[in-house]
């Protein structure tokens, strides 16, 4: 069977122009780890101080570490945020692989915030998840102990 030339072109072309859009149209995987964002209040006011260190704890382990700071008004930053404590911190997913470790967050899993200066904990505690969310923070009530820093564990994990 002779195909005429106009549609030998599309044969060839248009197979290779759709797998091209395909691949530009499908989004980057999202990583495994849960990165939640937002701001940090204590009674509605900024931490005292404002930048201080955040523990993320799951099923009692810490799986990750983070800082507090002070949002300056830049641009993709909501203004209802600038000159407010604000936090981001990575969350590690359970596993063997890089970024991983054993125990960490499960889908579903509680995520426990923890401000060892302030000695409290925050209110919300999200379930893990992959990719990041915005969950703002207001701190509970002081806690009856003072853990001055979290204990190394001894494999390795944040």
């Amino acid at each position: 069977m002779r195909i005429p030339r106009r549609f030998a072109f599309l044969l060839f072309v248009a197979p290779g122009a759709a797998m091209a859009l395909s691949a530009q149209a499908s989004s980057p995987p999202l990583p495994d780890f849960y990165w939640p964002y937002g701001r940090v209040q204590d009674a509605g006011a900024n931490l005292a101080p404002e930048v201080q260190p955040l523990f993320t704890m799951v099923n009692g382990r810490v799986c990750g570490v983070a800082e507090t700071t002070v949002a300056a008004a830049a641009p993709g930053i909501p203004a209802a945020d600038t000159g407010k404590t604000v936090y981001v911190v990575d969350v590690a997913a359970d596993g063997t692989g890089p970024g991983q470790f054993p125990g960490c967050g499960r889908p579903g899993d509680t995520v426990v915030f923890y401000f060892p200066l302030a000695a409290r904990l925050a209110v919300e505690q999200p379930a893990f998840q992959q990719g990041g969310a915005r969950v703002d923070l207001e701190l509970g009530p002081a806690l009856s102990f003072r853990l001055l820093a979290p204990l190394p564990a001894s494999d390795g994990v944040p």
